[in-house]
């Protein structure tokens, strides 16, 4: 199995704006006055990370820099929305798309405590991914998972491309595995995929794109 890393995986995301934050509420304005943004309604627009970039760079390349400069460790009080959004950005290499959903709540907050401790918690929701088996498994390992993908019609044989929702995968492969014997190494080896499920997608059902290599 090669090193996986998640953060190849999302294409896109949803962030909520909180409406009575003074940063959130400006960058709300900024995006809908500066970017080619797609109105989904209720309060939602979708932008590109391209353009995303363009915002951060242009308004708050200062406010990033310094937090850089000294670290997050550090500044921790001046984290806010920019420093995240600037942060999924370097962090998530193939992130195409962000949905920003405006919450008018006033009584919504980021302000966690874990033992005893309180602290602010940013967080998006995934909803598409791009899961490239070929990044999870060796090239000699690709040919057994992709005959048992066939079996289970979640891959159709010789077109190396499927679009599935993060539970149906899971589920088709957790009840494949329930049928086998466990000392069954050869079936085994789809656990990986439910491991990467598992850790990343428990509470969310995003759209799959699941792409191998034949």
């Amino acid at each position: 199995m090669e090193q996986f890393e998640f953060s190849s995986m999302p294409t896109a995301i949803d962030v909520t704006l909180y409406k009575y934050n003074y940063i959130d509420n400006k960058l709300w304005a900024q995006i809908q006055n500066d970017t080619d943004f797609i109105e989904l309604g209720n309060d939602s627009i979708m932008i590109s990370a391209s353009q995303l970039k363009y915002i951060l760079d242009t308004y708050y390349q200062n406010s990033i820099n310094r937090i850089k400069s000294v670290g997050s460790d550090f500044m921790h009080k001046e984290i806010n929305t920019v420093f995240f959004l600037f942060q999924i950005l370097l962090e998530m290499e193939n992130l195409q798309y962000i949905k920003f959903t405006l919450n008018k709540d006033k009584k919504y907050t980021r302000l966690i405590e874990v033992d005893s401790v309180k602290m602010i918690q940013f967080s998006f929701k995934l909803l598409t991914a791009t899961f490239r088996l070929y990044d999870l498994y060796e090239d000699t390992e690709l040919p057994l998972v992709n005959k048992i993908l066939e079996e289970l019609d979640i891959l159709e044989e010789g077109i190396p491309f499927a679009r599935l929702n993060a539970k149906e995968l899971y589920e088709d492969i957790l009840f494949y595995l329930e049928e086998k014997d466990p000392e069954d190494l050869e079936a085994g080896i789809v656990t990986d995929i439910l491991d990467i499920l598992e850790s990343k997608f428990e509470k969310e059902d995003p759209l799959i794109l699941l792409i191998t290599d034949y």
